[in-house]
């Protein structure tokens, strides 16, 4: 059998490191390919093309998450909406801020979205890249309920109350409450997710002046408008700056070369 000699072993191993120290991985010069934390979104508040109900307001936003040690980040946004008495909507997307902050921080414009049901055309303006991307637009005015009970998914339940009639902001509202509910094992939660909605809609405008979410997953989201004005707003918003560039991602007809054109 032979024996190794572990004194020769160890000299050996020792020489190899001094012979190819400069190759050594250390903390401070390890590499690694790059890693980026999931995109974190929030569903906005929905404006359907009512015609002849126009309104311009301001769009708020507050996102309180819960993490595991019972600590909290709190984050909001602020944004202009507004609808015109053709159902043309105008809205901002701005950058959610975190609160508090230091009291200089506000919510940026990084894209306007100009949707047009007459000529069924939906502009998304790159406020910075000067870019606005065309697409096709046909969103109802409105929207089926969805029955209450076992969803299509086969694993969600749907319960809904009503809770009667209030007002908001100058507004008479309906006000109702959804709760979803995910029972053990079937998303791979250990435990009963709920999930629960707050509508305070308008019917005289057709949208929710007001929502809030509770979810475990996600947090506390509280959406609402603030400064609602009933009148028309200057057409002039609902106009693609003249100084952007146009990508048209629609179907092309019939004999082009179906690529998204520039203006």
């Amino acid at each position: 059998m032979a024996v190794v000699d572990v004194r020769c072993a160890a000299c050996l191993f020792a020489a190899v490191l001094a012979a190819g120290g400069s190759q050594r991985i250390t903390a401070q010069n390890a590499e690694h390919a790059p890693d980026f934390r999931a995109v974190q979104r929030i569903a906005p508040l929905i404006f359907p093309p009512k015609p002849n109900a126009p309104f311009m307001a301001t769009a708020r936003t507050l996102w309180v998450q819960t993490l595991p040690d019972g600590s909290t980040v709190t984050r909001q946004n602020e944004r202009i909406v507004a609808r015109d008495m053709d159902g043309r909507i105008f809205q901002e997307r701005s950058t959610f801020v975190p609160v508090p902050g230091d009291g200089n921080e506000k919510s940026q414009v990084f894209e306007t979205v100009l949707s047009d049901p007459v000529n069924h055309t939906m502009y998304n303006c790159m406020t910075r890249q000067r870019v606005c991307q065309l697409f096709p637009y046909d969103m109802p005015v409105t929207f089926p309920e969805t029955p209450a009970g076992l969803q299509p998914d086969k694993i969600t339940y749907l319960t809904r109350e009503n809770l009667g009639t209030d007002t908001f902001g100058g507004l008479d509202v309906e006000r109702s409450r959804e709760t979803y509910t995910h029972y053990v094992q079937t998303i791979g939660n250990t435990k009963t997710i709920l999930r629960t909605v707050d509508y305070w809609y308008s019917p005289a405008l057709g949208v929710n002046v007001q929502v809030k979410r509770h979810d475990p997953r996600d947090g506390d989201q509280t959406l609402w408008l603030t400064n609602i004005s009933l009148s028309a707003p200057p057409p002039d918003i609902f106009q693609v700056p003249a100084d952007c560039r146009i990508v048209d991602h629609r179907v092309q007809p019939p004999g082009t070369t179906g690529q998204a054109t520039d203006r």
